[in-house]
Parts: C-alpha cells; structure tokens; sequence
C-alpha cells in the first residue's frame, strides 16, 4: 500500500529539485514538549551551515506544537526559532495548555469529553502561530474517533485557520484532553495511531520534487528506544496514564522507524534523538516546576550535541 502510494508521489516529482530535502520529524505521544526542543534547538544551532535549515517538518500530539514553532520561521532564522522554542518552555505552565473544568474532574469524567478544558491551548497556538502562512512546508497528524483513520493537515492543502485546528487536535492526548471536532471528525493526538509522522514528511520531499536519495531526516522523540523503567507503585490514574502513553509511544517509534527503513532505503535517517535518561512523571499532565523543565531541555540538548559531535567526528 504505501509502496503504491509513493509511486504515483514520485512520479509527480520526476523532474527533482537540486541539492537535498531535509526533515525534521517532532514526535508526540510522551509530556516531553521541553526535552523535544531543547534537542531540536541544538539541531538548530550546532549543526554546520544549512544542515538544519529544514524545508518539511511534521509532528503529533505535543511535537505538533514544537514543529509549529520551528514552521513559523523561514530558513535562515534558525537561531530565532531554537530562542522562542526556549522562550515558551521557559514560560510553560499548566495553565498555557489546559484548565479544571468547573466541577472539576468528575465534570471531566462524566460530562465532557476529556478530564481538562483545554481551551487555553487553542489560544495559545493562536499565539504562537504566524500571521499569514507558515515558512516552511508544516504537517501534524490527528487520529480520527469516529473511524479510527489518521487524519493529516499540511499547510499548503489547508488554509491557516484550519492548519491550526489540525495543531491543536493532534496535541489532544485522548481521555486527558477532549476531542476536537473538524469537519465530520472527531479529532484526538495522531500520536495514537503514531508516535512520529516520517512517511508524510517523505511524501511531502516527493510532491516538493526530490528523490529518495535526496532526502535527510532528523527525529527528535519523547521516548527513548531503551525503555526506562520506572518505580510505578505509587502511580495516581493520570500518572499510569502517562505512562502508558510513553510505553505506547517507544513501541510505535519502533515500528515507524522500522517500515521507513523498509520502504524507503534510500532515505538518510541522519538522527534519531531520545532520553538517554529517565525523566520525571508528574500527577497531574505537564504540570512540571521549573526546575524539572529545565532539566528536560538541558538533556534534550545534551543528548542532541553527543549525538552531533560523534557524527561529526567520523565523517
């Protein structure tokens, strides 16, 4: 199926652009938003000239978010966009994506369709999106309720308005936060269907007119491909719940990054950035101190910069 579909994809960019495709793939499905950018904003700013100046970008559930940011700034202004992915996390609180409903929980629970409101986070990627379009070609992938189907927004086939309702459905983590009507769908994280979106952002290099071989990819990701174990006695329900998405989260990074390889061999899957260390989980969703997000960048820089200098090194 995807071969079929790649096929009719190429041949519509059988006249290739010169020089090489770059993608940075955001994924989602865990709460580590600050890890995420701290290590895409070492892509940013440590790689050699023009190596991050990335012309697709995609991402889920809270990747969505981080790759929007990235998208609103064209290439050349990497250093501006790694200072505003620093900025918002900086500034990140609970109440920058979600709220208690009045009633509380059992509002959540029994009379809405997810256990916060989350209204503040659709005001705040309103926030951060662009005034007009984003720089640089933007997708987010949503999982539909109703059918079960991921339903993925780029912005050039979207207007802007909707590009940032695909945003704020895909970073809305299902029973956590309510699901977000579009259309005839009933949108909730793409991260359910998967952890990270790397045959869109191929797709997207073909329709943009290069070839297989043309293409570099950068993944960031909330989840590490060595599990950590954690001390879960003492878990709360939305702490299992978190936790339950990181795990599902590691599997499905394992089964994208599998058929990528399988199905487009040609593909240069430069980096694939992930903890390399255990992270906290928190009682309530994102609701991190400063101190903790801080230490979520510092890694997630860390982890970039090993990963940058090693293959520098044997190049």
């Amino acid at each position: 199926m995807w071969r079929r579909i790649i096929l009719l994809l190429a041949i519509s960019g059988a006249y290739g652009l010169n020089g090489q495709c770059r993608v940075l793939a955001v994924a989602g499905g865990t709460e580590r938003g600050a890890y995420e950018a701290g290590a895409i904003s070492a892509l940013l700013t440590n790689l050699p000239a023009g190596q991050a100046e990335y012309d697709v970008v995609t991402g889920v559930g809270i990747g969505a978010i981080n790759a929007m940011i990235v998208a609103s700034y064209p290439q050349g202004q990497e250093a501006q966009a790694a200072a505003k992915l620093q900025s918002f996390w900086n500034s990140f609180t609970t109440s920058t994506l979600y709220s208690d409903w009045i009633g509380g929980l059992v509002t959540g629970l029994l009379y809405e369709s997810g256990l916060f409101d989350t209204s503040a986070m659709k005001k705040t990627i309103k926030s951060l999106a662009p005034s007009t379009k984003f720089q640089r070609w933007l997708g987010v992938g949503c999982t539909d309720l109703l059918s079960g189907g991921y339903v993925f927004f780029n912005s050039t086939g979207v207007t802007l308005a909707n590009m940032l309702t695909g945003i704020y459905a895909s970073a809305s983590d299902p029973v956590i936060f309510p699901l977000v009507k579009y259309s005839s769908y009933q949108l909730v994280s793409g991260a359910t269907k998967f952890s990270i979106d790397i045959l869109d952002a191929v797709n997207a290099c073909f329709q943009l007119g290069y070839q297989e071989n043309q293409i570099i990819i950068h993944s960031v990701l909330g989840a590490g491909r060595n599990l950590s174990t954690v001390d879960a006695m003492n878990y709360k329900t939305l702490q299992v719940t978190m936790r339950f998405f990181e795990i599902f989260a590691y599997d499905s990074f394992l089964r994208v990054l599998e058929n990528a390889k399988h199905d487009f061999p040609q593909v240069n899957m430069q980096y694939s950035i992930f903890p390399t260390h255990g992270l906290n989980h928190t009682l309530y969703p994102y609701d991190f101190t400063p101190a903790e997000l801080a230490q979520e960048w510092q890694l997630g820089q860390a982890d970039a910069l090993r990963l940058i200098q090693t293959t520098l090194a044997t190049e």
